[in-house]
């Protein structure tokens, strides 16, 4: 291992940052490249910029121990061994996912490489990506020099590094099985599978996968709907269906949508790979209308309750798109508070890890008119409503019957089905879940 260098551009991301953590602690000599100077400089200080669990400590030590650097200087890289490629590939306005920041990356590393290199593509792209970046090294008389591996990530927010220790596979696409075995040694974890196969299947393999975690859930969420027409309880039935060992009980939660960074991302990429190639996609195009209405439904019962938004005060339970992380990208909260705004609400939020993060300046700037507070207390107070939008264990413990005193109607819709609709209505909560 003390002859292996690793290089990470884009190490100041989320996943170049989580890798040259969990590299370094592996024992590998690691560099860690960003052009935000700013945020490394914060880095080397031991302020990371966003909340990942057990980060910052792999982060400190391997720091103190001389095993990871950071930098913006782009000739750190020259001597590596390997480079991981982890910048941001984001939507264009049609949907394709921008992979200019890629292409950049490996433009700069074949200036400065001074020896052979295997360069990891581990951002998330579309199909052809690979070999398009190899057709333009071998262009340049480079393929011989650089070789080409594509290995998709598979890390989710708030257990990321828990995901790199103990990964479900690796995927690893390449030309030539000796380059594939490299990058599977570097991991080299036991027992666990390693998908060998082309850069094609590898890229695809990563937007199947999110595809079908976001299919899972907009299915269930429709079948929600039905619960609610018919008096079923979507909890029992997730529950019933999820112990088929056919289809397991994982991202069977009905609730308000999936959203984050990657899982809309990645379908509006794969359904614009489809339309590149002439094709129709109507199973993904459902998966992303149905997700879509899931916000405006909760709008609907907020609605109905109080007959109208205009001048009601909404007190909003949950910012990150997920529990366990400050991350407000592409958050289905967003469209939430904004269509609430656009209706005439007046618009309190609570998050217990954004209100303590930097997330919460930015939040700020974005809905200058909503007022994000320290407790849940405050998020109720003369409220006419709440909305519970992430299932933050914290929510689970609150007492809302205690908590109804304080608002001036006990109206509350669940988007995550924290509670048991019995329980509350009858301490003369109205109260509203989806499904249930």
């Amino acid at each position: 291992m003390d002859s292996v260098k690793i290089g990470i551009i884009g190490g100041a991301g989320h996943i170049g940052l989580v890798h040259a953590a969990c590299f370094a602690a592996l024992g590998y000599h690691t560099v860690a490249h960003d052009l935000k100077s700013a945020t490394l400089k914060n880095i080397a200080k031991g302020k990371l910029p966003f909340h990942e669990p057990g980060l910052s400590e792999l982060v400190n030590s391997s720091l103190e121990n001389g095993r990871l650097l950071f930098t913006d200087q782009m000739n750190h890289l020259k001597d590596a061994d390997v480079v991981y490629i982890c910048v941001g590939t984001p939507p264009l306005p049609d949907d394709r996912a921008d992979i200019s920041q890629v292409e950049h990356a490996v433009e700069d590393l074949a200036r400065i490489i001074q020896k052979e290199v295997v360069l990891v593509q581990k951002s998330t792209v579309p199909v052809g990506t690979a070999r398009k970046i190899f057709t333009h090294l071998s262009q340049e008389a480079l393929a011989e020099k650089i070789h080409l591996v594509s290995n998709p990530e598979f890390l989710a927010e708030g257990s990321a590094v828990e995901d790199f220790w103990h990964p479900d596979r690796i995927v690893i696409g390449s030309k030539h099985l000796e380059e594939a075995d490299k990058v599977a040694f570097l991991y080299n974890p036991p027992g666990v599978p390693v998908v060998k196969t082309s850069w094609e299947n590898a890229e695809l393999i990563k937007h199947a996968s999110n595809a079908l975690l976001a299919t899972r859930i907009s299915y269930i969420n429709e079948i929600a709907r039905l619960c609610e027409k018919v008096g079923g309880d979507i909890r029992s039935i997730s529950r019933g269906v999820g112990l088929d060992n056919r289809i397991g009980p994982h991202f069977l939660e009905a609730g308000v949508g999936f959203s984050g960074p990657c899982l809309e991302k990645d379908l509006r990429s794969l359904l614009s790979q489809f339309y590149q190639r002439g094709e129709e996609a109507p199973l993904l195009k459902s998966v992303l209308f149905i997700n879509q209405q899931q916000r405006y439904l909760l709008v609907k019962k907020l609605e109905k309750h109080l007959g109208g938004l205009e001048g009601k005060r909404v007190g909003v339970l949950g910012l990150s798109f997920k529990p366990g992380t400050d991350d407000l990208r592409d958050s289905h909260s967003l469209p939430v508070i904004e269509t609430l705004l656009s209706r005439g609400a007046e618009v309190t939020a609570h998050d217990p890890m954004v209100v303590h993060s930097s997330r919460a300046e930015w939040f700020n700037i974005l809905f200058p008119s909503v007022k994000l507070v320290h407790s849940v207390q405050l998020a109720a107070e003369g409220s006419d409503a709440l909305a519970i939008l992430t299932a933050w264990p914290e929510y689970r413990e609150l007492d809302l019957l205690k908590l109804k005193e304080s608002m001036v109607n006990p109206v509350i819709v669940d988007g995550r089905n924290l509670f048991y609709p019995k329980i509350l209505r009858g301490g003369g909560i109205k109260y509203e879940g989806v499904g249930i």
